[in-house]
């Protein structure tokens, strides 16, 4: 009962507030409608871009480039939306012309960049080698939203045509400018070989003996001078040996004699003063003959002191050398600085005790004639060959010595020459294999960018060209519309539900009632006059009209927003032809 008197209160407040429900509804719909109409039509076009992998195979021809297509994608769309290119786009085809005067440049630019869209196209890829599957970019799609759908449409085929003109002329690029780029590192890493090649050279040349092949050869070497220089001290001794039997054998000549026995300076002296004893029992003091034997007398007595007083001391000093240089080769070898310096000094007394008699002899000489016996000239000549052949092989004693010097030099450097080498040789050999490397990595390279050139590589392809779009991508009218009925829906029930509460008018018996706290004993019905009847008749004719003029606003609505009348009639057309044969 209460439920049936709460429901006839709501129908008599629905009947009471009809207009303040349809007013404000039929306003907010048609101020929609309105709107709607109003709103200028955006037309979409959309193409679609298949990346499409690389053609030849990657373990035939790897390619140079590593980025992956999102990466090139999301560049290229840096390179789309600048502000130089939108500027080019917007000149090119007359975008936004009644905007262009009103706008900045940067507003602008940002309207145009607003109707680019990029949505890329994402799938799940198993890699090669097993793994978890990966997200990769298969495809995207490009779109440009405007007022014309011819315009629409050209932008989109250009954005799209810039794209892929973009990644073609970004992979060759790169592909070009890797290859220049090992092509600089191989010229650098020839050079260096070629430096290190030098130095090497070089190196050999310093060091050609020092290195460590040459060691058995210098050992060689060493072996083969010991061996000459012990021959030549041992051929030294012979001759030394020669030449003092020669010096004694020539002692016992005169050289003026036929070969007798050579007198002693004292022998010749004594007999000399015999022979002026004989003369001056002859002649007389002035006599030539007692003249010359006196000069002859004076010069025995000279050479005899000179000649006597040099050999005993000469004698003495080859003894005490003699002993010291036996006492020396028992301690110390041959080649020992001592030893040497003693051999030196017994040679200077020899050659002086020889020189020392020679003198007499050229001063003798001097004063008489050269040596005419011929043993003695042969002696002398034989002395003479054997001081020729000693200071000889001295001569070369001295130099194999100094190359016996030289080669221990080169074994002791050995190491450290073989140390600086192997470090050189390291090098040269790490360079080759750069060299190799490098060289490797550019003809890799150069197929890569053939590849690449000939448009082989991972490429876009338009798969679907941007179409012409017949139908506006946006407003969305009938959404639109919805819309204004749902507000105004909520706006009529607002308004009905603020005119009740603010009414203080007493409607039924129950609302007096509760007012004043008295039963209403009974009600008297609504009398109607002409007058009333006369008010809803026009009432009637108003709720004709405007139910007239919004199923005309719907038609004109459809026909507007949805579809033409015309197309409508030739779809109803055919469905019922179908339905009904």
């Amino acid at each position: 009962m209460e439920s049936n008197q709460e429901l006839t209160r709501i129908k008599n407040i629905v009947v009471r507030r009809r207009w303040w429900l349809i007013a404000p509804l039929a306003g907010t719909v048609l101020l929609t409608a309105v709107v709607a109409v109003l709103l200028p039509n955006t037309y979409k076009s959309t193409a679609t871009i298949l990346i499409q992998s690389q053609q030849i195979p990657s373990t035939l021809v790897p390619s140079t480039i590593t980025s992956y297509a999102q990466q090139r994608i999301q560049s290229i769309s840096q390179e789309v939306t600048s502000r130089s290119k939108l500027l080019t786009l917007s000149e090119k085809y007359s975008l936004l012309p009644d905007k262009r005067e009103k706008l900045t440049t940067e507003e602008f630019v940002e309207r145009i960049r607003k109707r680019i869209a990029l949505q890329t196209i994402n799938a799940e890829i198993n890699p090669e080698r097993g793994g978890q599957p990966i997200q990769m970019t298969i495809a995207f799609s490009l779109s440009y939203e405007d007022e014309s759908p011819k315009t629409a449409q050209a932008v989109a085929n250009e954005i799209a045509s810039f794209f892929m003109e973009k990644n073609v002329e970004s992979r060759t690029k790169h592909a070009r400018g890797t290859t220049e780029f090992l092509q600089e590192q191989l010229k650098l890493e020839k050079e260096n070989i070629d430096t290190l090649q030098g130095k090497l050279a070089s190196y050999r040349r310093a060091h050609l003996e020092e290195l460590p092949e040459y060691a058995a050869l210098n050992m060689q070497k060493v072996d083969k001078l010991n061996t000459s220089i012990s021959e030549i001290n041992m051929q030294i001794r012979s001759l030394e040996e020669q030449r003092t039997a020669l010096r004694g054998n020539l002692a016992l000549l005169d050289p003026h004699s036929g070969g007798s026995r050579v007198m002693s300076p004292s022998d010749r002296l004594q007999q000399a003063r015999i022979e002026l004893t004989n003369l001056l029992s002859r002649y007389s003091e002035v006599h030539p003959a007692v003249l010359a034997k006196r000069q002859e007398i004076g010069l025995l007595e000279t050479e005899g002191g000179v000649a006597s007083s040099f050999s005993t001391e000469a004698a003495a000093q080859l003894a005490d050398l003699e002993g010291r240089l036996a006492e020396q080769r028992a301690k110390y070898s041959e080649k020992h600085p001592t030893v040497q310096a003693t051999l030196r000094e017994i040679d200077r007394i020899q050659r002086e005790a020889v020189r020392a008699p020679r003198a007499a002899q050229e001063k003798r000489g001097s004063a008489g004639t050269r040596p005419s016996n011929p043993a003695y000239v042969g002696l002398q000549a034989d002395l003479d060959k054997v001081a020729v052949s000693v200071s000889s092989l001295k001569a070369e004693k001295s130099r194999l010595e100094a190359q016996m010097k030289e080669l221990y030099q080169k074994l002791h450097a050995m190491p450290e020459v073989a140390k600086g080498f192997q470090d050189l040789d390291t090098e040269y050999q790490l360079a080759r294999t750069h060299y190799a490397e490098i060289q490797q990595k550019l003809l890799a390279a150069r197929v890569s960018q053939g590849m690449e050139e000939e448009q082989l590589g991972e490429s876009f392809h338009v798969i679907e060209p941007a179409f012409l779009p017949e139908k506006p991508f946006k407003p969305n009218r009938v959404a639109i519309l919805v819309v204004g009925v749902v507000v105004g829906c909520g706006f009529a029930l607002g308004a009905a539900a603020a005119r009740e509460l603010s009414d203080r008018s007493i409607r039924d018996a129950e609302t007096l009632e509760s007012l004043t706290g008295l039963r209403v004993i009974s009600t008297i019905s609504p009398i109607v006059t002409e007058e009333d009847l006369r008010a809803r008749r026009r009432r009637r004719w108003m709720t004709a009209a405007t139910s007239a003029c919004c199923v005309v606003g719907a038609v004109l609505a459809f026909h507007f927003l949805v579809m033409d009348l015309d197309v409508f009639y030739a779809k109803l057309e055919r469905a019922m032809i179908r339905k009904i044969p």
